[in-house]
């Protein structure tokens, strides 16, 4: 006859036993989702790249892998290129990987690296480089909700096909924010320490910090791939909470209020301007585009009078179709976009 120790030696083995069973059916189980999950995002991408989303947009991902296993899901890609063919766009980049976390398939987080290349039919290409850029997205059953990226030591060079004219600006530290807000689009952009260069001459303006939020209105399928196709911002109206340029040396600006722009491309809207270092904004902007020098020293007068003589001062601005103006006063004149 058994004795009491060994029917509890029998119960425990069967229970160990039933635990490794469970265990064993819960990884393959686990293994089987994940597998599934991977090749359901294989098959997702492949439809995507080849132009199967709202916005018609084709990419190649060289050497796509899915990989990640057995806590993350992530895709790599030895090259990213990407062609828009409605706009005449087409862009190559350098090694692409992305990671979310198993149980979190909407919280995606990725890094590009350089060099990159843009090209446009309109005439221009773009080269880029940067030391680091990473991104991370969230993404709900309605569609991406919120984006962000940041780029470390961004440097930009476009240069025009047809004359060879050439623009260059180099930024040690970029970032950029959108979510979706109802209809609407959330953006904030932020550059730091930011200087132009023109036909490879000394920088065009010292260098500048500038950082903007802002409500694009009725644009959150942007976040959709699904823009105004052939219209791009033309025909929109945004809400600026709030735009700084700080030049430093004391010159700061200040911008808020709501702005449309036409189907033209002319800026129009109500804007509360607030200036500091007027004199140093003159001298600056003097320098760098003589050819306005007309323009700047009426708009420098003319908040100079406002603000009675001191160097810094509130004023509300109207823009009526690229014309800015200060009261019944016209000022500046803004090209279209």
């Amino acid at each position: 006859m058994a004795t009491s120790r060994e029917k509890n030696r029998s119960t425990a083995s069967r229970k160990v036993a039933r635990l490794a069973v469970a265990i064993a059916v819960a990884i393959l189980v686990y293994s089987g989702l994940w597998f599934a999950a991977a090749g359901a995002i294989e098959k997702k991408l492949g439809e995507i790249l080849s132009g199967d989303n709202p916005a018609a947009i084709e990419a190649a991902c060289t050497d796509r892998t899915v990989g990640g296993f057995p806590f993350r899901l992530g895709v790599t890609c030895a090259q990213l290129t990407v062609d828009d063919h409605f706009h005449g766009l087409s862009a190559t980049f350098g090694a692409f990987r992305s990671a979310a976390q198993f149980y979190a398939p909407g919280h995606v987080l990725w890094e590009l690296e350089g060099p990159a290349q843009v090209r446009s039919s309109l005439g221009f290409s773009l080269a880029l480089q940067w030391t680091q850029l990473h991104s991370s997205l969230s993404a709900g059953l309605s569609g991406l909700a919120r984006s962000s990226i940041e780029v470390k030591d961004l440097q930009t060079l476009m240069t025009a096909r047809v004359d060879g004219e050439t623009i260059e600006t180099k930024a040690p530290h970029a970032e950029a924010h959108v979510r979706r807000s109802g209809d609407d689009l959330d953006l904030a952009v932020l550059a730091r320490d930011a200087v132009m260069f023109w036909r490879g001459q000394p920088p065009l303006l010292p260098p500048l910090s500038a950082s903007v939020d802002m409500t694009l209105i009725g644009k959150a399928k942007y976040l959709d791939l699904e823009g105004d196709r052939g219209e791009g911002l033309y025909g929109s109206q945004a809400e600026i909470r709030r735009f700084v340029a700080d030049m430093g040396e004391g010159r700061v600006l200040t911008l808020s209020g709501p702005i449309s722009v036409g189907t033209d491309g002319m800026l129009s809207g109500q804007l509360h301007v607030e200036v500091e270092g007027i004199k140093a904004w003159r001298t600056a902007l003097r320098t760098s585009f003589p050819e306005e020098r007309k323009t700047i020293d009426n708009a420098a007068d003319v908040l100079g009078a406002i603000f009675g003589g001191k160097d810094k001062g509130k004023a509300d601005l109207t823009v009526t179709d690229g014309v800015v103006s200060l009261g019944i006063f016209p000022i500046a004149v803004l090209p279209p976009l």
